[in-house]
């Protein structure tokens, strides 16, 4: 009777009722809970654990470059750029700036101006090292072309990566301002 009650757990220990419930998640999220579950039953809960959170961390690293963009600051919502057009850029970028996500910056660089770049970080939630790099690459680009580079709108993380990365030695201190607005209006009065 003791090996019919370790059976009924056992069987219990499944959940099959929960398996249902994974079609309302997608499909990634199901393929890291299905592959966990099989490897336990298949090879051990090491194993099975180790892949789970490879395959958690490929996940992440994916839905977060993927969530990074940047966008063309729109001439309607600021007129100067569009008599300023060619002379001056300005791009918002979204999400984080990492080492999944430095491509982001290079495509930036193939849409420089010819004479200020203004970046919107506002909506930067995170930088490492490697997206620090990347941006001091860019800085190092405009630098060589003869294009002024002003960034904007730095939140906290982005700002004690940008101090710690020495971005602020190497851009000038008019040109970090506190929104795209300013920035925009910064770059307006050094381009006349």
């Amino acid at each position: 009777s003791l090996a019919a009650i370790l059976m009924f757990v056992a069987w219990n220990m499944g959940e099959w009722r929960k398996f249902a419930d994974l079609k309302q998640f997608r499909m990634p999220y199901r393929l890291t809970m299905l592959s966990v579950f099989f490897l336990t039953i298949i090879l051990d809960l090491t194993v099975a654990i180790q892949v789970g959170l490879l395959l958690a961390f490929i996940t992440f690293i994916y839905r977060i470059s993927s969530l990074s963009r940047y966008e063309a600051a729109s001439n309607t919502d600021f007129p100067d750029l569009q008599t300023h057009q060619g002379k001056i850029a300005a791009f918002r970028i979204y999400g984080a700036i990492f080492f999944g996500a430095v491509k982001l910056l290079e495509n930036i660089e193939k849409e420089l101006p010819s004479q200020t770049l203004v970046l919107d970080m506002k909506n930067v939630i995170y930088i490492d090292v490697s997206g620090m790099d990347a941006l001091l690459e860019l800085e190092s680009v405009c630098k060589s072309k003869g294009i002024k580079l002003v960034i904007c709108g730095l939140a906290h993380q982005p700002y004690e990566m940008a101090v710690r990365g020495g971005l602020f030695e190497r851009v000038p201190q008019d040109c970090i301002q506190a929104d795209l607005q300013q920035g925009i209006s910064t770059a307006v009065s050094q381009s006349s």
